[in-house]
């Protein structure tokens, strides 16, 4: 299993505190969130990247009607550090409002890289989501081949608005085998997206570790809150917190003792 720390393009100041944690391997790779009109050159470093484009916070949303334009305007720049950076990866949201928007602006994306992150059903501003269901996600990616980030979160909060059991709708999206996972906690039942501090919810880490340890790339992003913007012991402290749960102990040993 291997732990990706997230950043933003706009946190220069942390790549120094980042490179020293891949450095000392308590993260093996850097999940650098792309906000748009930020310069690259405090990213141009020797450490493994995965790239994620803009979200609809940022003016990307892949499902908005008549910003088609727009979208792979920005979708593109993030293919280009992307390929600066020798990114493994390029995650996108898959979005709200239209299937069909999203699946016409899709077919216009190749690139090799790309990764559809599933969403929960309700945005954190009432927005009606789509990408939600292993049904949607499977439509979004067969239009272009694109593989799949899977947030456990985001699947949780689908979940939660259909009334389901979060264990097995989780189990539906494994078999597109997601090379990607973004992990952090929440609660069970509530809709909207929280990425709470690990131990600070409700989730069963035991069976997201599962998940991770049985995929073949086992790429796992904390998406976990950074309050003080100038230091990376939050993510320090929650990285700890998950490697040192009865829960993760339980699932490496047993893989151990499988071998």
């Amino acid at each position: 299993m291997k732990f990706g720390l997230k950043l933003w393009s706009s946190n220069t100041d942390l790549v120094k505190q980042a490179v020293q944690l891949i450095d000392q391997k308590i993260f093996d790779y850097i999940e650098l969130f792309v906000i748009p009109e930020t310069p690259i050159s405090s990213f141009l470093i020797d450490v493994p990247y995965i790239i994620h484009i803009p979200h609809h916070k940022f003016g990307v949303n892949i499902g908005e009607t008549g910003r088609k334009k727009h979208n792979l305007q920005r979708i593109g720049e993030s293919i280009t550090w992307a390929d600066k950076l020798n990114a493994r990866y390029l995650i996108l949201h898959a979005g709200h409002d239209s299937m069909e928007d999203a699946r016409e602006l899709l077919s216009e994306v190749t690139d090799s890289r790309l990764l559809i992150e599933n969403m929960p059903k309700i945005g954190l501003d009432g927005e009606n989501m789509i990408g939600y269901s292993p049904e949607q996600i499977e439509d979004l990616v067969r239009v272009n081949n694109a593989g799949v980030c899977l947030d456990f979160g985001h699947a949780v909060k689908a979940a939660a608005s259909l009334r389901l059991d979060y264990k097995e709708f989780i189990n539906e999206f494994l078999h597109f085998e997601p090379k990607v996972f973004h992990i952090s906690d929440g609660m069970v039942d509530t809709e909207k997206d929280e990425h709470l501090n690990i131990g600070d919810g409700e989730y069963d880490f035991e069976y997201f570790v599962r998940c991770v340890k049985n995929n073949p790339d086992g790429l796992m992003t904390l998406e976990t809150p950074r309050f003080n913007n100038n230091s990376l012991q939050e993510d320090l402290q929650n990285v700890h917190k998950l490697k040192t749960m009865k829960s993760y102990k339980n699932v490496i040993d047993r893989k151990n003792r499988d071998r």
